[in-house]
């Protein structure tokens, strides 16, 4: 077995499944690990201070974070967003990736980067941030995203953003984080296979054949402008689930351009300030899943990534998985997503906060 430094995680793969997991066990560093809440995430944007002294994001000189890769505006008094390096980052930078056997198991380092995305103030969460926030945070993990792309062992980047203790967010600031991957994970590589044999079978594009049936339906669209439709998925995991979908195929997010970069800052505060008015500012998770940077069993180019078109989706974390869900992986949803979507429809979005 390969010796590998202490400091960095490690990735083992399931030799059954062919399925990632990642050990990261550093990442227990972090404040309030562990220790659960099980009280309702609740706040009032309006009401929630623009800085807060005991903030690690907001108090910067109290709170020393890792030097900013990027920043916009690019001005030490004006900027509004910046991308730094997690104190305790699931991957981090390295020459080379290294992997080994272990008996019938498969491991690797893992490498590569962990980053995050914090606006300047406190309160400015999801749907109540403004339009043009929203579009500067979009612009900035677009840059980031063509910046990551090229680096070594890069073979996947995931953005997410967990708001509120429910759905993994260890600290209130609004904040994204981006990761990057050695490896094809596990949901993007069923994606991918997913949309071949969509296409093999019925010889035409799934996203495209979707999004076509539900503008002609429309009882599951929430809302659209003329670059995104933002619906609530036929088959929803979770109540309120709701994507964000490009109505031009593109398999790659870091391909977009400024239009619809503020294109989609629209569509997300729609989508994001429908959510926080109805459902009273439930926790959240959502993420970006866009084709892959090179090549793992699939070429980096739109002779396969062609069929795939990259989409944000929205879960609200109204409820808890069980023995059931976790068992079988058939996720039980008591909300019929064409109930939702008449319910988000109706819903108003918020005022931006100051």
């Amino acid at each position: 077995m390969m010796k590998r430094p202490h400091e960095l995680g490690e990735l083992r793969q399931d030799p059954i499944t062919e399925k990632w997991v990642v050990l990261a066990t550093g990442r227990g560093k972090r404040p309030d690990d562990f220790a659960g809440d099980s009280k309702r995430h609740s706040f009032n944007a309006y009401k929630t201070p623009k800085y807060k002294d005991d903030c690690p994001f907001c108090n910067l000189g109290k709170f020393t974070q890792e030097p900013d890769v990027l920043r916009l505006p690019d001005d030490p008094e004006r900027w509004q967003v910046h991308i730094f390096g997690n104190k305790y980052p699931a991957f981090q930078p390295h020459d080379e990736l290294r992997h080994w056997q272990v008996g019938p198991y498969r491991a690797a380092e893992a490498v590569g980067y962990h980053e995050i995305l914090a606006t300047r103030w406190h309160n400015q969460f999801g749907g109540y941030a403004s339009e043009q926030l929203m579009a500067m945070e979009i612009e900035a993990l677009v840059l980031r995203y063509r910046q990551l792309q090229i680096k070594q062992s890069v073979n996947y980047i995931q953005i997410i953003k967990n708001q509120g203790p429910e759905a993994g967010g260890s600290l209130e600031h609004p904040h994204h984080q981006i990761f990057t991957v050695p490896v094809l994970p596990n949901d993007i590589s069923d994606l991918l296979h997913g949309t071949e044999r969509y296409a093999a079978k019925n010889d035409q594009k799934a996203f495209t054949i979707i999004l076509d049936f539900e503008k002609s339906d429309g009882r599951r669209i929430v809302w659209e402008n003329e670059d995104f439709t933002v619906f609530c998925p036929f088959a929803s995991r979770v109540p309120f689930e709701t994507w964000v979908l490009p109505n031009k195929s593109n398999p790659h997010f870091e391909s977009i351009d400024s239009s619809q970069q503020r294109s989609l800052a629209e569509a997300m505060r729609q989508a994001l300030g429908r959510i926080a008015v109805g459902l009273k500012n439930p926790a959240y998770n959502y993420y970006i899943h866009s084709a892959p940077c090179d090549d793992n069993g699939f070429v980096c180019d739109d002779r396969l990534f062609g069929n795939f078109r990259w989409h944000v989706s929205i879960l609200p974390r109204l409820g808890q998985w069980g023995g059931f869900e976790l068992g079988t992986g058939l996720e039980i949803n008591t909300m019929a997503p064409e109930e939702a979507a008449e319910f988000l429809r109706e819903q108003k979005v918020p005022e931006p906060v100051e």
